[in-house]
């Protein structure tokens, strides 16, 4: 089974299998155009043909009769189950700032807290404009994505620096806003490069 997998069907896999675990069957294919905003099923129907060419998972005629690989819907993982993710230094949760690229550490991360993917990276937050979610020193879990839904947590990269913020696409601009008020929305414009390094999917705190 081949893991090759682009964004969009990275997020429709990521629907069938919470959906799956949390009612025991899968959503139609109206439901899942229904979740990502999709006027026209044809775009769900080829992700769903790629899904089961990939091995991801299987379908016959019947209504909601979508399967999902036995593998993808085991229980928790053991403890023994965790991969090393590596930290990749500081990224500024308020005004850009450059990330630091070089890997200080690895950490063991258990496998149920990745992506399909399992392309994920840690970085440790510096400031204060996503409090109280984040607060300074937390290290972010960041699933690399190219894209994000409205409101998630991103790490975006903006000429050469990045930030922590959460995603709003406008026309023609994209909004990095702040959970805290007293930090000003960053607005990228589409003459501005941006790109979107991940999106955030857990935080590690430490209390002392």
């Amino acid at each position: 089974m081949t893991r090759e997998i682009t964004a969009r069907q990275d997020e429709i896999l990521s629907f069938l299998i919470d959906t799956v675990r949390e009612r025991g069957y899968a959503p139609s294919i109206r439901e899942i155009s229904a979740h990502f905003n999709l006027n026209s099923t044809q775009g769900v129907q080829r992700h769903l043909e790629a899904l089961e060419k990939k091995g991801f998972i299987r379908r016959d005629s019947k209504a909601r009769a979508i399967q999902i690989t036995p593998q993808l819907l085991e229980g928790q993982p053991g403890q023994d189950e965790v991969q090393m993710i590596p930290l990749l230094g500081e990224v500024a949760a308020g005004l850009p700032i450059t990330a630091v690229e070089n890997v200080e550490d690895r950490l063991p991360i258990r496998s149920d807290w990745l992506g399909v993917n399992k392309e994920s990276f840690l970085l440790r937050v510096r400031g204060r404009s996503m409090a109280e979610a984040i607060q300074p020193g937390d290290l972010v879990l960041v699933e690399k994505h190219p894209t994000a839904q409205q409101g998630e947590i991103v790490v975006a990269l903006i000429d050469d620096e990045a930030t922590v913020k959460r995603f709003w696409r406008e026309k023609e601009r994209v909004i990095l806003r702040s959970d805290n008020p007293d930090f000003a929305d960053i607005v990228v414009t589409e003459s501005q490069p941006l790109q979107l390094l991940g999106r955030v999917t857990a935080l590690i705190r430490k209390y002392l």
